[in-house]
């Protein structure tokens, strides 16, 4: 019975949605970040970009994106962002309303990441 729910451990860790498998296309994404080690994508169990180490990769992001992260945060009056509210920095950062383009593009670029950093998050 213990090497059963050992196995199913291992094999539930093996298949991890989180877990980088492989090797990720990236001119299948949307976005480009650049040759920033931070940033760099693999593929999970299911296929999708994840972010080989997302703790990094949003660090360096709070970083290149800093303007768009605040905008998003300030207009819509949210928290830091965190494990607990990306969500909603996601839906947010791409609907900005402002005539200043570069902070749109920003918020855009946070929503872009984002969607990648929540496949990382994923099991």
């Amino acid at each position: 019975m213990v090497i059963g729910i050992a196995l199913l451990a291992f094999l539930t860790t093996c298949n991890s949605a989180s877990k980088v498998v492989g090797d990720y296309d990236t001119s299948r994404l949307s976005v480009d970040f650049g040759d920033n080690k931070a940033y760099e994508i693999g593929a999970n169990a299911k296929g999708m970009p994840i972010f080989k180490d997302y703790k990094k990769a949003l660090q360096q992001a709070q970083i290149d994106y800093k303007i768009g992260f605040d905008a998003t945060g300030a207009e819509f009056d949210l928290m830091p962002i965190s494990d607990k509210n990306y969500k909603d920095y996601m839906t947010y950062g791409w609907q900005l309303e402002t005539k200043d383009e570069a902070v749109v593009q920003q918020g855009v670029m946070v929503t872009k990441f984002l969607d990648i950093y929540e496949n990382s998050l994923s099991d």
